[in-house]
């Protein structure tokens, strides 16, 4: 005791600092020789005091509660646990997750356990304080603060630490509720009052699977603790006066004082538990759900509806009697209460959308009703949901018909009801999402039910819709007749054509309904036209005979010639009552009235189509007011107009597609349709207009020149590739370019150029015949010059030049002089490309003299003109390749008289290189040549550039074009060794597949070994540094060198250096992706078949596969080691035969690495990874049984592998598949003693397996020539 005291005092003195103190007592609390009374009892109780005023105290308090078996007194405990109380009530941040550890620890601990069993209202407090700090810490909506619209939508995210914590606390509570014998109930109590409401407020339920670990513990929790069976085995159900008596009580009194998220969330979860437990007990599981919301007190109808989500998937018994009422009766007790409100809410709403999901029968008897309610209701989201919910619950009773019926009538009695005028206007009655189910439910619907719908939809346009047009009064509300339409045209958009086309019975139902149909249209029409003109009549019912007249057509177009046609459909307008309609709607008819007109116009010009060109005499307005419905409704009409009218649409497209910025991008989406692409005459209009239009923006200058002499006639006449006027145009640009009369233009102008610009982007100019292409890239090439200071036209430019490039067939140097085109070839790619393709056409020396000389000036010019003759060189005759090679040693020794003794710019360096080139082609390369290049690449590659100079990188990058070329003729010139270590040095920070490939195939073996060793000391750097980029690099060298035919002393050191790479690499830590890049050179090194490979490199192979799976599970590395097993088997045979067990052992190792992966597989895109290595597995295994001789005496033990992996019963089934069909592969070869070894070893449940495998084999694969 005196010796405790000691230490106390020692522990209470400020002579030494605190960490100290804290250190001995850690120290003397593990200590299991200490002499010390009630050592546990003074340390922590002294831990408790320093903890309230250090918070350094904390980690050693939880690394002392870590002990196994803590024996204190009764006071200490209770001292941790009220120290934790009020810690917890008044938290740091900085203490905040080593408090929490702490809680864990001590509600883990079973001596601290059996304490707080007994102490159930000290557990509740301290677990309540501890979820509500967690809930504060983490954002989540407190239990009293109402404010979100979608309560389970809005919570946050525990962090890892939290989320473990809550887990852990919560399981020690269940542990202890089951350990308890007379505080069990007392402890269900303090649960549901305490902590039941704290611990759901931080479940997300939006997540309710396997990943979400706290949601699964709070789950098994409530079943243990509120849904364990508390009575005798013999009683079998609890009535609902005794059943969770205590639960209900307390759910009651939260409900009025707690926010609606916070019920909500327990309300959800009880039920979640409740539907889990009682599953298969309808009975009893009404009953719960039933007192459960009569419960909820002021939040009856949000729970309900979120309650009744959770019961779309158990089977309930409708009939099952509680309180004399039966589980139907109560929902249409509920129903009648959303109908009687006067205003229907957005949970009520939701009610009855589940309703219509648990029980269509039931919602089927209240339709009238509740499309009544749903129609005096301000039609929102809300009210469309319920609406096709109702739709679908007709659906699954095959009652659509029946449905649209009652639809259509409330709609008339609200009609009636509501004597004030409805508001009337272009957007739809009915919800998308309504109007999409229908569509899908008539795709599957039979002919006789969908013909039966449209008779319904006839009637009540020959009764209802008549009536409406009785007189002018009535008709002032057009809704009847809007809905009526609606309907019919979704059900047109729904149906399935060839369903009423196969039999002749169903065809002449189906012509007979639509005969009556239109006979309906018709008689709407003439009703129509004796009253005053009403818009909204004329349009509604327009859109029905567009849409009738469509599916006649169809109908029409599709029959079969073996079912005879007995009544030909006419259209359901007649002409008389036609011409009085196109009449009206041109003297009265607003635009939108006209435009659907017009349509209707177009849609009958299409119905009488010939192969002449058609008339659009009747169209109203003529096409000022249809050329924009043509080229977004009917764009296939322009390929039978006229040159004149299709000019015409082109010009007013173009107009308004200029006028502002939002009609430009629609127009551009409609000029990328197909149709339009392909109309080359509508392309040639657009273009001309466009051309001129560029023309009248400006005032003067070249381009407005050049503009003057194009008119909307000039392109159309070249539709045929043969126009002698634009040929004669070309002539004229090209003095007008000669001249060079640019002039700037203004900003204003550029903005609209743009447009002009960008549009041209969009048509498929390069499939134009090369005249057209030509004079469109003259002029644009006139605008780049007027507006090269405005930086977007000239990348417009450029993007349409090399468009018109695509293709070859511009010569533009018969067009643009070269000295005016020279100079710009270095700053323009597509000037360079548009050279080259002037080049292929030159036929006399006299071109390129004048080319030359006009370069002469500009040695940057030079050597574009060299770059593009060494490019089209191939593709000459063999008299041009004459004119060319001296056109070439005359360029290069122009530039080379110009270039500088000492070379340290990277535009010198490519003249450099442009020169070697020809000058090794025609083997004349000069001493002084020699020396300049020498010295150049020692400039370059002798000196130590700054990695942030770009200048100096461009210039690295040129010196790696020269140094490539002269190391392929390394003997014609003198290079310093040096020079050559420094290249090596640069080709592992820049591994340019040329440079590899030269040096190392005219390495010497002493500057071979010398890279290597260099090489490998850059590897190991990289991987230890865990330098991802570097690596790559470096790997792309290794690859080169595995890959390259080397003689044997190069080979040798080649092995020497992969053989210590794999060694070294295997004794590091590196990262999984250079594990994965490991086994993948392995693989190279495996698949070189001209390499003889060492047996220690083979050994090494194996073992880098084998470690790959020790230091990292992942699949990547799997996929490789599949691919390195694959290559031994095929390409090196010979050697694997000595090491079979080893790649076995690789075969398992795979095995096991994916089938436990694949269990956890979450996604599709994973999904079909895994199937992918299934498959792989398959074709492995496919290999080893060719190995037959060495494998028979091997593959029992493979095949009681794979019977344990099989065994597994989380593994998917097409794992599984996999797994059967690589067992019976290796049944194939083994012969009887293996069958009869695996009979004999295997354990009890895994020869049960083996014999229902065997039985399959010899079924289905011994026999079939599967194997």
């Amino acid at each position: 005791m005196a010796l405790s005291r000691e230490l106390l005092k020692r522990l209470n003195s400020e002579d030494e600092p605190l960490p100290k103190r804290l250190k001995l007592a850690e120290t003397a609390f593990s200590a299991a020789d200490l002499p010390l009374v009630q050592k546990e009892d003074v340390l922590l109780d002294w831990l408790c005091k320093i903890c309230t005023t250090n918070q350094h105290a904390w980690r050693t308090l939880n690394n002392c509660l870590k002990s196994t078996h803590i024996d204190i007194k009764t006071n200490v405990k209770q001292c941790l646990v009220d120290m934790l109380t009020c810690a917890l009530s008044d938290l740091a941040e900085e203490t905040y997750e080593v408090v929490l550890e702490c809680c864990t620890l001590i509600l883990a601990n079973n001596s601290m356990r059996q304490y707080l069993t007994k102490k159930p209202k000290d557990l509740g407090l301290l677990v309540k304080v501890l979820l509500n700090t967690v809930s504060k810490r983490s954002g989540y909506p407190s239990e009293t603060q109402e404010k979100d619209e979608k309560p389970l939508e809005s919570c946050s995210k525990l962090s890892s630490a939290e989320s473990c914590a809550v887990i852990s606390i919560i399981e020690s509570i269940m542990h202890m509720h089951r350990q308890s014998i007379t505080t069990k109930e007392e402890l269900r109590i303090i649960f549901i009052r305490d902590i039941l409401y704290p611990m759901c407020n931080l479940i997300d339920h939006r997540h309710t699977g396997s990943t979400n670990k706290l949601g699964v513990v709070a789950y098994k929790c409530i079943q243990q603790l509120l849904l364990g069976k508390r009575k005798a085995q013999n009683d079998q159900t609890e009535t609902s006066s005794t059943m969770c008596l205590d639960l209900f009580s307390v759910l009651s009194e939260n409900v009025e004082k707690l926010s609606l998220q916070s019920n909500l969330a327990t309300y959800l979860l009880i039920l979640r538990a409740a539907v889990g437990t009682h599953k298969s007990d309808a009975a009893l599981l009404d009953t719960f759900f039933r007192n459960l919301i009569n419960t909820s007190g002021r939040y009856k109808w949000e729970i309900l509806n979120v309650s009744l989500q959770l019961l779309n998937d158990v089977s309930l018994d409708f009939e099952n009697t509680a309180g004399d009422v039966t589980l139907s009766e109560y929902f249409q007790k509920l129903i009648d209460d959303i109908l009687i409100n006067d205003n229907m809410t957005c949970a009520q709403c939701g009610t009855l959308v589940q309703l219509s999901y648990i029980n269509p029968l039931l919602i089927e008897k209240n339709i009238p009703s509740i499309l009544n309610k749903i129609l005096l209701e301000e039609q929102n989201a809300d009210c469309a949901n319920l609406l096709t919910a109702i739709l679908d619950a007709s659906l699954k009773l095959r009652r659509e018909q029946k449905f649209i019926s009652q639809l259509l009538v409330s709609l008339k009695q609200h009609v009636a009801i509501k004597k004030k005028k409805h508001k009337t206007d272009t957007s739809a009655f009915f919800p998308q999402e309504f109007k999409v189910k229908l569509v899908k439910s008539i795709h599957s619907t039979p002919s006789s039910q969908a013909i039966a719908s449209l008779k319904t939809l006839t009637y009540h346009l020959n009764t209802d819709c008549v009536e409406l047009l009785q007189c002018n009064n009535s008709c002032k509300n057009v809704l009847i007749l809007k809905a009526t339409v609606e309907l019919l045209v979704t059900l047109f958009e729904g149906m399935q054509i060839f369903e009423y086309t196969r039999a002749s019975s169903t065809h002449e139902k189906f012509v007979n309904t639509l005969n009556e149909l239109g006979n309906s249209l018709s008689l709407l029409i003439n009703k129509a036209l004796c009253l005053s003109h009403n818009k909204n009549v004329i349009i509604i019912l327009l859109t029905a005979v567009q849409s009738l007249s469509e599916m006649q057509n169809m109908l029409k177009y599709y029959v079969p010639p073996k079912i005879a046609v007995t009544k030909t459909l006419p259209f359901p307008i007649q002409d008389d009552p036609w011409q009085q309609l196109i009449q009206r709607i041109s003297n009265f008819g607003e635009d939108n009235c006209k435009n659907i007109m017009n349509k209707l116009i177009l849609h009958r010009i299409k119905l009488n189509l010939s192969d002449e060109p058609i008339k659009l005499h009747n169209l109203i307005g003529g096409l000022e007011n249809s050329w924009s419905i043509i080229l977004k409704h009917d764009p296939n009409i322009l390929s039978l107009l006229r040159d004149k009218e299709i000019s015409k649409i082109a010009c007013l497209m173009l107009a308004d597609m200029t006028s502002n910025d939002k009609n430009f991008h629609e127009w551009l989406s409609i000029l990328n349709k197909e149709c339009i692409q392909e109309n080359k005459c509508f392309l040639m209009c657009l273009l001309n207009h466009t051309l001129v239009q560029i023309g009248q923006c400006l005032s003067s200058g070249c381009t407005k020149s050049i503009t003057e002499h194009i008119n909307t006639k000039l392109l159309m006449e070249d539709k045929h590739n043969e126009n002698e006027k634009l040929t004669k145009v070309l002539q004229v640009v090209k003095v007008q370019i000669l001249q060079q009369q640019w002039i700037s233009m203004t900003n204003a102008i550029s903005s609209k150029i743009e447009l002009y610009l960008e549009m041209l982007l969009h048509v498929p100019i390069m499939c134009l015949s090369p005249d057209t292409r030509t004079l469109i890239f003259l002029v644009v090439y006139s605008i780049s010059k007027e507006c090269g200071t405005n930086e977007k036209v000239s990348t417009l430019c450029n993007l349409i030049f090399s468009d018109l490039l695509e293709k070859t067939g511009i010569d533009i140097f018969q067009h643009i002089e070269p000295t005016i085109l020279v100079n710009q070839l270095p700053q323009n790619k597509a000037f360079s490309k548009a050279c080259e393709f002037s080049l292929r056409n030159v036929t006399t020396y006299s071109t390129l003299r004048n080319l030359i000389k006009s370069s002469a000036e500009c040695k940057e010019a030079m050597c574009t003109v060299l770059e593009r003759m060494e490019m089209v060189r191939s593709k000459l005759n063999p008299e041009q390749k004459i004119m060319f090679r001296k056109a070439e040693r005359k360029l290069a020794k122009a530039i080379l008289n110009v270039l500088p003794g000492e070379i340290k710019d990277a535009s010198d360096v490519r003249c450099l290189t442009a020169i070697l080139k020809v000058t090794i082609s025609s083997k004349k390369i000069t001493d002084t040549l020699k020396e300049l290049i020498k010295s150049t690449l020692q400039n370059i590659f002798m000196t130590k550039v700054s990695p942030s100079d770009s200048t100096n990188d461009v210039l690295l990058q040129e010196g790696i074009q020269l140094a490539t070329i002269v190391l392929r003729h390394r003997k014609e010139f003198e290079i310093q060794d040096a020079t050559v270590e420094n290249l090596w040095c640069v080709m592992l920070k820049h591994p340019q597949e040329n440079l590899r490939k030269s040096l190392l195939a005219s390495a010497q073996l002493k500057e071979f070994g010398k890279f290597v060793r260099l090489l490998h000391d850059q590897t190991i750097k990289s991987l230890s540094r865990a330098d991802e980029a570097t690596w790559m690099n470096l790997l792309v060298v290794w690859s080169d060198i595995v890959k390259t035919d080397m003689r044997a002393k190069r080979s040798k050191v080649r092995f020497d250096a992969i053989n210590s790479l794999l060694e070294t690499a295997q004794s590091l830590h590196i990262t999984d992706r250079c594990w994965s890049d490991l086994v993948r050179l392995s693989h190279d090194i495996i698949s070189t078949k001209h390499s003889l490979i060492p047996n220690d490199t083979f050994d090494l192979i194996i073992t880098t596969g084998l470690k790959s799976f020790e230091r990292v599970e992942k699949i990547s590395s799997c996929e490789n080691v599949l691919a390195l097993c694959a290559a031994l088997i095929k390409v090196r045979t010979n050697l694997i035969t000595d090491s079979l067990p080893a790649l076995l052992l690789l075969y398992r190792s795979v095995l096991n690495v994916i089938v436990n992966a694949s269990v956890n597989v979450s996604d599709k895109f994973e999904e079909h990874r895994f199937r992918c290595l299934a498959l792989e597995i398959e074709k492995l295994t496919g290999l080893l049984i060719k190995l037959k001789k060495d494998m028979m005496r091997l593959s029992p033990y493979l095949i009681a592998d794979l019977l344990q992996l099989i065994l597994e019963s989380r593994v998917p089934s097409y794992m599984k598949v996999a797994l059967q069909n690589s067992l019976c592969f290796l049944i194939s070869i083994c012969d009887q003693h293996g069958i009869a070894l695996l009979s004999r070893a295997l354990s009890t449940s895994l020869q049960e397996v083996f014999k229902v495998q065997l039985n399959t084999f010899n079924k289905f694969y011994k026999y079939s020539g599967k194997i």
